[in-house]
């Protein structure tokens, strides 16, 4: 027996924060064949119970079919995963992967170490100043007490002993193996979701007074003392900066607390300076090293981890997750055995649309006007009109939309597929390089009012697509694979990324975060793309050049217009930006939509589906076209003259570690993959709305029939339940605001099973 390698799985492990001292029960999620598109079944799962004191699991609850509570007085249940550690093992020339136990490394004389890395950008993010990293570190773990995971700063206060300050981000415990649990686990139990401040400035003596800005919805907070961690005199976070204090607008918007109104709305018009508060979401890296008896590391696996808000509707599931994004890297955007691309995985993406868009007010979202007032929602027909100059026009005939016809329709959709795909669905689907094709035709495709992570209209993922197109073929005449992954092998890479682990709940998978989307919930995912060719670093949503090695120097400030690739045996000069679309002033044609400050009407597409194809090519070099001018503030489209283009040849860089289904740590190190998200993360929940996560962090809830023959039900933000939608307005006081998520997130907002508020 020979011990080849190890790895942990799953690659990547989500938690979930909540301030409750007891995590989360494990539980399942499963549909009713019989009634496909009901709400899914929450039933507790076999779970892990954990003694803390020892390190040891003492107990396994049994499954039960009552769901777990996701609250305990008020206070939200973490969930904390499990990161199991396996072992390929060589026996007569085969390789197989078992669990790592006590056994094996006895066998072996082997010793184990544990090390944790973790990061919050978000501040960094912004000011580009490397003292506003929050960094934790944990090394040479190899007993099994709980570490406090705690992020330091040099722009940190230090305590009344003199001692830095620190954000809290959760506890790292090795799990102690024992006769009936012998495998070798790390768990990691995220922060609170607490807000951090700053101390105040002479600029501004009293941060935490509230802001006039015609309401009270966005009034200053008391940030109690042990939380105020940031030197204001040190770093610019608190008041001091704006993001027109950055040398390029490296986020699509400049979503973080600021004085005055929203920043989201009035970004581009006037500088908004941050308010200095801070959170204790991270991400990270866990590396384990197992030690020979002379102490030398003699073998080593990785794999990330990240805290993120709770799913406020956990009976359901997005349309589009970062487990698609990255079945589409490891799988390619093409089903290759058309004949493989069973009909049932065609009919869960069917579903997941379904689950999606039922937490959709869709008639607030289509750009109806409001009691017979204009829409001033936030919506993808207000981005059109904002954005890109698109006259301002509900997407379907005004009245003709409601959240409870459209859900019939997609029932009506998944029971045809049972007989094969309905040959017009695939025309319905929005393809990746039309997302800026804003006519009426272009807008109304699936999935519709949905906002991707270009900040355009959300696609699916090439691979989706494909599936879609080639499920079911000939269904009425053969039988078709269901959904299986396979065994968990060494070299069954797509069975690792679907592993979730013993005793973990389905939202510590990666199946439950939102995919690549504006810009997430658990991680800003657009991040990993951006250093997708060796030399450079993009703009995690434009084609800027923001860094660039010494070898390629002069490509720093310009803007990458398109590369080649091969596809369908050819060689495909694939763009990276398109122009938008729409109808003329006066309706009667199409033309692109330019603006003053987009002439061009230039859109950069997601780097999702845009670099779908690249990875087949990793390790080699593929042509890429720059613009010959520096173009910071100005965008172009591809088909530029010859003499006004670079051509260099770059190295597709490997997107997963070598042999495993773990994101390159080149690509994103840890903190990145969450640096473009909210700072703190509830203003995520107060300022993006329903056309970015519906199933995640839900819009329209306890719905049911109106008078009228369309639906009622509650904004999931308003505070007092009514059945009358409030239609999202900051300075509504129906409605949970800035100060009420800050101070009493886990009270205020609710769960929702069956698609009504769960006590």
């Amino acid at each position: 027996m020979k011990l080849n390698k190890i790895v942990i799985l799953p690659a990547m492990a989500i938690a979930r924060m909540g301030s409750s001292e007891k995590p989360l029960d494990n539980y399942e999620i499963k549909h009713d064949p019989k009634a496909p598109l009901d709400f899914r079944k929450i039933k507790r799962a076999e779970t892990f119970i954990v003694d803390t004191q020892t390190g040891e699991i003492t107990e396994t609850l049994p499954a039960s079919d009552e769901p777990p509570n996701f609250k305990d007085n008020n206070k939200i249940r973490p969930v904390a995963p499990f990161l199991e550690v396996f072992a390929v093992i060589e026996e007569n020339g085969e390789e197989k992967l078992s669990p790592l136990d006590t056994h094996l490394l006895k066998h072996f004389s082997l010793a184990v170490k544990w090390h944790v890395k973790a990061g919050n950008y978000k501040v960094y993010r912004r000011t580009t100043d490397e003292n506003d990293k929050v960094t934790a570190e944990l090394t040479d773990i190899s007993d099994h007490k709980q570490y406090a995971l705690n992020g330091y700063s040099p722009h940190f206060i230090k305590d009344e002993n003199g001692l830095p300050k620190s954000i809290p981000f959760g506890k790292i415990q090795f799990i102690k193996p024992n006769k009936t649990h012998p495998e070798i686990r790390l768990r990691y139990t995220p922060g609170k979701g607490l807000v951090y401040g700053s101390t105040p400035t002479k600029e501004l003596p009293n941060v935490f007074q509230p802001q006039e800005m015609g309401g009270v919805a966005y009034s200053g907070i008391e940030i109690p003392p042990e939380r105020i961690v940031y030197d204001s005199e040190k770093g610019l976070w608190n008041g001091k900066y704006t993001d027109n204090d950055s040398t390029l607008n490296t986020l699509a918007q400049g979503l973080y607390a600021a004085y005055g109104k929203a920043p989201y709305f009035n970004y581009y018009q006037e500088p908004q300076p941050a308010r200095g508060y801070l959170d204790d979401a991270c991400d990270g890296i866990i590396t384990i090293e197992l030690t020979d008896q002379a102490g030398h590391v003699a073998y080593s696996a990785k794999a990330r981890f990240c805290s993120s808000p709770p799913i406020f509707a956990p009976d359901s599931e997005f349309v589009r997750t970062v487990q698609d994004d990255l079945e589409q890297v490891l799988l390619g955007p093409d089903i290759e055995n058309q004949q493989s691309a069973a009909l049932s995985l065609a009919q869960d993406i069917v579903r997941r649309a379904y689950e999606t868009v039922r937490f959709m007010n869709l008639s607030v979202l289509n750009g109806d006007p409001v009691k017979g007032r204009p829409n001033h929602a936030d919506t993808m027909v207000g981005n059109d009109s904002e954005d890109l100059g698109r006259a301002f026009q509900p997407i379907m005939a005004p009245h003709s939309l409601d959240t409870l016809s459209i859900t019939a329709l997609h029932q009506q959709l998944y029971t045809a597929m049972e007989a094969g795909i309905p040959p017009w669905f695939y025309d319905l689907l929005r393809k990746p390089d039309e997302v800026a094709d804003l006519t009426d035709k272009g807008r109304r495709k699936m999935p519709a009012m949905m906002s991707g992570a270009d900040a355009r209209y959300l696609a699916l993922t090439y691979r989706q697509i494909d599936l879609i197109k080639n499920a079911g073929k000939d269904a009425m005449f053969g039988d078709f694979p269901v959904e299986n992954t396979g065994q968990l092998t060494p070299k069954n890479l797509t069975a690792h990324l679907h592993y979730r682990g013993q005793s973990n709940p389905p939202n510590t998978h990666i199946n439950s975060s939102v995919g690549n989307c504006c810009p997430g919930l658990e991680f800003d995912f657009r991040s990993v793309w951006k250093r997708a060719f060796v030399g450079i670093t993009l703009v995690e949503h434009d084609n800027y050049v923001l860094q660039a090695d010494a070898e390629y120097a002069d490509l720093q400030g310009r803007r990458l217009l398109s590369f080649d690739i091969e596809k369908d045996g050819e060689i495909t000069n694939w763009p990276v930006v398109v122009q938008a679309i729409g109808p003329s002033a006066d309706g009667t044609s199409t033309e692109p939509l330019r603006t003053d400050d987009n002439p061009d009407g230039v859109v950069s597409l997601e780097w999702s589906n845009t670099l779908a194809y690249i990875w087949k090519h990793a390790g080699q070099k593929l042509k890429c076209y720059f613009t010959k001018e520096k173009m910071l503030n100005k965008q172009v489209l591809a088909n530029l003259p010859a003499d006004q283009i670079i051509t260099k040849e770059l190295e597709v860089r490997n997107f997963f570690e070598e042999g495993s289904t773990l994101i390159n740590e080149a690509l994103a190190e840890p903190g990145e993959l969450t640096q473009g998200l909210c700072s703190p993360w509830q203003n995520d929940f107060r300022e993006c709305v329903c056309y970015y996560w519906a199933s995640s962090r839900p819009d329209y809830v306890n719905v049911e029939p109106a008078p009228n023959g369309g639906s009622q039900g509650d904004n999931w933000m308003q505070k007092k339940r009514t059945g009358q939608y409030v239609v999202d307005d900051y300075k509504d006081n129906r409605l949970i605001n800035y100060q009420d998520l800050f101070m009493d997130w886990e009270a205020l907002l609710k769960f929702q099973i069956g698609g009504r508020d769960a006590e």
